[in-house]
């Protein structure tokens, strides 16, 4: 590693001062009664349809999309969960919020001493990235370099902890190979210059001193300046929008220090480190559960050990970035090792430009065939020791930086894009950051110093796709491999895919372009609507706001079968026949005009009537017995019965149930009519889980039970779903109700 470091220590606690008076940070408090949050909710009964029949798109409300107020006394989150649970409700989420830019209110992003953030962090589209995620603490981003000041208040909250080996008892409990490493470890060499310079004494009796001391000592040493890992560490992830210093790229996320440099041993105070040492803290970083590995460092040493844990990570599907060297001026300006692996398609080798002159190529960055993309290399300000003596825990990195602050850059993109989309993998990331970058500028030289480009953070951001996967189905039913699923946008297409086989299931999975990737696809608040065989499936899937994850895993979607339309169709088999009263209540026989004559007889279910064991009996009418025969005179609207009548298909015009209709169910058999919207049997009869053993349906046409069985498998069920004005029977286990939304 050839570090070129001007230090530039910033002098900024008066513009802090500024920033925090009394007349611009005080806050108008709101009015008692007026609510504080809101959520957005989209209700079943919203309008199905494509187009008004006025020709117009449904409306948002018709929709059923709905903004509610979270009421005074519960958290939002609470209000969410309760919305989630009432089967009337399709979605619920937070009520995003529109920003006219994300400017953090961070004192060196625009009022710094001499260099701001903004002027290196503006042209490659920091704050559009912002917009979209700032951040959240799933995502691990280890940081190879001196180590990192655990005390800076940017990282409070946000370092990495292994919760298996938090102790200072000498004794590496989870046996990974490092002592006590409770926030990371330390890989360096125990040498005389070390231990004299340093510090370093012999722990482990093997001559490696690999100990969860990772904290940042660089400039320690004879040259008395430092802070490297804690610079790179400050750049990666320094706490954003904390009017505190500094913005880092992700503004929540966690970062794992690993040391392997020392505190400044080279010439004029560099800080080294042993090859052997970067191999063993890559693997260190896989184990331990890294998304992505950032180093700040380079060598010419190609060692197999280093090449061997480069691979396993790489294959692990861990992004590694790393700096290409500052070697752009030497005889030899090619790119240094591990950045120069080309062969490993998950190493990202980053050279620097020159954000001072237009993103042009920094002179003293190496450049090869191996660099991928370029990043501002000057005057990055960036987190320092917080005990090292400054008045103010922060320093500019000087007119050419390094390498060394480039590649955190591009580390800190790549965890705002899996910020965004988690489920994605490290090619898909990668291809979206090369698709995102601004062409750069050839230099002098004619060699590749910028690879795909400069980057560009916001772009790259919000190119991320939505990626859905699950198992699709019709009806709540698998469906055959190969069906066509699609997934669209205001009535473009944005991505499809096949049913592929797994068992009886038929998972698919689905890349859901976003606006930036095709004009007209997701962005925030759009509604995703997915088709399965051609038919509409439901849910439909909002495109998330501001740090809202798209991707979505283990979602079952299923198109639904058209509910009646005028006229209701059912089915006579020239037997006994379960079918429903449509027609108005009325007296027997005249209620049931619409069932051609001649029928026979009729029988309905009672639950309270009594026997000589329990309750549940039928009641019946037949034609042409005496009165005292027949105990069941009336039949009331969506009553169901059995009826023995010729084979035909009668048509009954549409009642048009309201939602809403309330059902009693007893203890024991139930027959009912669903008049609620078509839905999945654990959705439409959530008020009563727990409740019934079975819900059972008779086929008129094949004179066959099928039967649905809570906490079954799907394939072993024969229906999944309930569906509106047809019949059913339910065992009911305890006395519920039922409400038909």
């Amino acid at each position: 590693m050839q570090e070129r470091v001007r230090w530039l220590w910033l002098l900024g606690l008066c513009m802090v001062t500024l920033l925090f008076s009394p007349a611009l940070s005080t806050a108008a408090a709101a009015p008692d009664g007026l609510p504080d949050e809101f959520v957005v909710v989209k209700f079943a009964s919203g309008a199905r349809e494509s187009l008004r029949r006025d020709g117009q798109p449904p409306t948002l409300a018709e929709q059923g999309f709905q903004r509610l107020a979270v009421p005074k006394g519960k958290s939002r989150d609470q209000f969410l969960a309760e919305l989630r649970a009432q089967p009337a409700v399709e979605l619920a989420q937070a009520d995003g919020k529109v920003y006219a830019a994300a400017i953090p209110n961070d004192p060196f992003y625009a009022l710094g001493v001499g260099i701001t953030q903004a002027q290196y962090l503006g042209p490659i589209g920091a704050p559009e990235a912002w917009d979209l995620a700032t951040g959240n603490n799933t995502i691990i981003v280890a940081v190879l370099d001196t180590g990192l000041d655990l005390g800076h208040p940017e990282f409070a909250g946000h370092i990495w902890e292994n919760p298996n080996d938090a102790f200072t008892d000498g004794i590496d409990r989870d046996a990974n190979g490092c002592i006590n490493d409770r926030y990371g470890c330390r890989f360096v060499n125990l040498t005389q210059s070390r231990s004299a310079i340093c510090g370093y004494s012999n722990t482990t009796g093997t001559g490696n001193t690999a100990t969860g001391n990772v904290l940042d000592d660089h400039g320690s040493g004879a040259a008395r300046i430092g802070s490297h890992g804690t610079l790179a560490a400050g750049i990666i992830g320094a706490s954003g929008n904390n009017a505190l210093g500094i913005a880092g790229i992700a503004w929540n996320v966690r970062i794992m220090p690993i040391k392997v440099l020392d505190c400044g041993t080279g010439n004029q105070g560099q800080p080294q480190g042993d090859v052997s040492n970067v191999a063993q803290a890559i693997e260190y970083a896989r184990k331990m559960g890294a998304n992505i590995i950032s180093l700040s460092l380079a060598t010419r040493a190609d060692q197999p050990d280093l090449r061997a844990a480069v691979k396993a990570a790489s294959d692990a599907g861990i992004i590694i970035v790393a700096s290409a060297g500052n070697y752009g001026a030497d005889p030899n300006p090619a790119v240094g090792f591990p950045a120069a692996y080309t062969d490993l398609p998950n190493v990202i080798a980053v050279g620097a430009s020159d954000n001072l002159n237009n993103n042009v190529w920094a002179r003293y960055s190496a450049y090869g065939p191996a660099i991928d993309f370029a990043a501002p290399g000057n005057h990055i300000v960036s987190t320092a020791r917080s005990n090292i003596g400054l008045n103010n825990p922060y320093a500019d990195t000087g007119l050419e930086g390094g390498t060394s602050f480039s590649a955190p850059i591009v580390s800190g993109m790549f965890a705002l894009m899996m910020m965004r989309n988690s489920k994605l993998s490290a090619a898909d990331y990668i291809q979206i950051a090369r698709d995102a970058a601004t062409p750069a500028e050839p230099a002098s030289h004619g060699g590749n110093w910028a690879g795909a480009g400069v980057i560009h953070i916001g772009a790259a951001v919000a190119r991320v796709p939505m990626q859905v996967s699950g198992i699709a189905l019709k009806d709540w039913r698998d469906v055959p491999t190969g069906t066509d699923v699609r997934a669209t946008v205001d009535g473009i297409e944005c991505g499809s895919t096949k049913v592929t086989s797994f068992g009886p299931a038929s998972p698919y999975s689905v890349r859901v372009r976003s606006a930036a990737e095709q004009p007209g696809c997701g962005a925030p608040g759009k509604t995703v609507q997915f088709t399965v065989g051609g038919l509409p499936a439901f849910p439909v899937f909002l495109w998330g706001a501001r740090n809202i994850e798209l991707g979505l895993l283990g979602r079952e979607i299923s198109s639904v079968s058209p509910p009646p339309g005028a006229l209701v169709v059912q089915t006579l088999n020239g037997g006994w026949s379960n079918v429903a009263q449509f027609d108005p209540a009325g007296p027997l026989p005249l209620a049931t005009s619409s069932i051609p004559a001649p029928w026979t007889a009729l029988y309905g279910w009672d639950p309270l009537k009594p026997t000589l064991e329990t309750l549940g009996a039928y009641r019946r009418y037949i034609r042409g017995a005496p009165p005292f025969v027949n105990d069941l005179a009336f039949v009331e609207q969506y009553q169901p019965f059995w009826i023995n009548a010729p084979a035909s298909n009668p048509a009954t015009p549409n009642p048009n149930p309201p939602l809403g209709r309330v059902l009693n169910l007893r203890a024991g058999w139930n027959n009912f009519v669903y008049t609620g919207t078509s839905k999945a049997v654990p959705d439409a009869l959530s008020e009563i889980a727990g409740k019934y053993s079975q819900v059972s349906q008779f086929d008129n046409a094949t004179s066959i039970w099928l039967i649905h069985a809570p906490n079954t498998a799907r394939y072993l069920n024969d229906f999944g779903g309930l569906f509106k004005l047809k019949v059913y029977w339910i065992y009911m286990t305890a006395p519920g109700n039922i409400t038909m939304n």
